[in-house]
């Protein structure tokens, strides 16, 4: 009897055993399944937000995409941990949002942040890295820490290297943003090879002879005309019109403005005034060599040409250019308004700088201190182009810059105002001009003597 009793008792434990572990089993099922119903619905949250950001972000709402971008980060975080790879992208697109509303220290602090994600996920070498290096060194050149930031871009430049090739077009902004550095380094040979490498990867990427290298050349005219260097400009306009020229299908439009770019290289210096009209004269021939005259591409090119006979002080060979100008509206009607327009107020041809800090090389000393200064002046231009009249209303401090700044307005010359094909004066001009000054440093300045004896007269 007690035999059948303890066997009784055993299969009841047994069941009550095998039910507590079906139960706990069943619930840990239900928990993960729970769990992965939580998760389904989190990222198809995490995608409806980040539509809407790239949706703003596409808009340039910056500052309206980043609690988007902010929510997208959190969801990630809460359904892989913090440190998992799929953060990569969220922590980007927030910091890229940050950066473009200018708050280049959160921007910053999550670059950084996602480039030891990445380098804690994968390798150092990983092109993941790119783009997060990349957006760093901006923040770098923002707060003007040149130094460290052409070191952040080599180094992306070599993993970009590393992982595509060395002629990918990928690279090409990583080169741009370093030559910003450098020039804020002052490192001039650096900006030039950083800009100059740029036509040598697309020359081997779309061949020398493809029109695709035209625009890294024109890149690197605008560069060599940013940085002054007249004569490099004026070699890669060469070169541009050369290849131009010995295309069977000539882009007239890109050919003209060669041109136009040539001949300005040469007005900037001044020097020869035959140098500048030559390349303008071409293109004016070979725009009425075509069965069709395109008189807008003729307005530019005679525009041009007036302005250079202005800037070399050819006042009556300008007047005779400006009078073509307004010829085209009998032409084509349609032009009208646009020849109105270039004629509706004084345009400068000749623009002399009054200096933006004066004196110009005030000191060596880096804890020099500034002062902010103004000049406003009135004047007149008549109706060839030459300025008049011209009046100080107000500087301060006073007889500072205001010989350089009248000097700068008295050679300045404009394409003057034309009403009807007829040329006007144009009086009232206002120019208002700020620019810093040196200041004495009030520690170095000897102290006052308070109390200082009387002089006596009979000592």
């Amino acid at each position: 009897m007690q035999t059948l009793l303890k066997k009784h008792f055993y299969n009841l434990i047994k069941q009550i055993v095998c039910s507590t572990m079906l139960f706990v089993l069943s619930m840990y099922s239900f928990n993960i399944y729970s769990q992965e119903i939580n998760k389904d619905v989190q990222l198809l949250e995490r995608d409806e937000w980040q539509k809407e950001f790239l949706n703003l972000f596409d808009q340039q709402r910056y500052e309206d995409s980043i609690k988007f971008a902010i929510r997208i980060v959190e969801i990630t975080e809460q359904t892989y941990g913090k440190e998992n790879f799929k953060l990569i992208t969220p922590l980007n697109n927030l910091a890229s949002a940050y950066y473009m509303v200018d708050d280049f220290d959160q921007s910053q602090a999550i670059f950084e942040r996602c480039i030891k994600l990445i380098e804690l996920n994968q390798n150092i070498i990983s092109p993941e890295l790119i783009v997060p290096l990349y957006g760093f060194g901006l923040t770098l050149n923002r707060f003007e820490e040149y130094a460290k930031a052409t070191n952040i871009f080599e180094r992306a430049l070599r993993i970009n290297h590393v992982n595509n090739g060395f002629y990918n077009l990928e690279q090409l902004k990583i080169h741009d943003s370093l030559t910003e550095s450098y020039i804020g380094l002052r490192n001039f040979e650096k900006a030039n090879h950083h800009q100059n490498f740029q036509v040598y990867v697309n020359k081997n990427h779309f061949g020398i002879s493809n029109p695709m290298v035209d625009e890294s050349l024109t890149k690197l005219a605008k560069w060599y005309k940013r940085s002054g260097q007249i004569y490099s400009e004026r070699e890669i306009h060469k070169e541009l019109l050369e290849r131009q020229s010995n295309r069977n299908e000539q882009n007239l439009g890109q050919l003209i403005e060669t041109y136009k770019n040539l001949s300005f290289s040469h007005r900037r210096e001044g020097m020869d005034i035959y140098q500048s009209l030559s390349p303008l004269k071409k293109a004016l021939k070979i725009i009425n060599s075509n069965t069709e005259t395109d008189l807008y591409l003729k307005l530019e090119v005679l525009l041009d040409l007036g302005d250079t006979y202005s800037s070399f002080g050819r006042a009556e060979s300008a007047k005779k250019i400006y009078l073509d100008c307004w010829s085209l509206i009998e032409e084509d009607q349609n032009i009208e308004s646009i020849v109105k327009n270039q004629f509706s107020k004084p345009i400068k041809v000749r623009n002399v700088m009054i200096p933006k800090q004066y004196p110009i090389k005030a000191s060596d000393d880096d804890n020099q201190m500034y002062e902010t200064g103004y000049i406003a002046i009135e004047y007149s231009v008549n109706t060839e182009g030459n300025t008049e009249n011209i009046e100080i209303i107000e500087s301060q401090p006073k007889q500072l810059i205001d010989k350089i700044a009248i000097s700068a307005i008295r050679n300045t010359i404009y394409r003057p105002v034309y009403i009807e094909g007829i040329p006007q004066e144009k009086p009232n001009m206002l120019i208002r001009h700020e620019f810093s000054y040196p200041i004495k440093n009030e520690e170095n300045l000897e102290p006052k003597e308070k109390d200082k004896p009387l002089n006596n007269p009979i000592a």
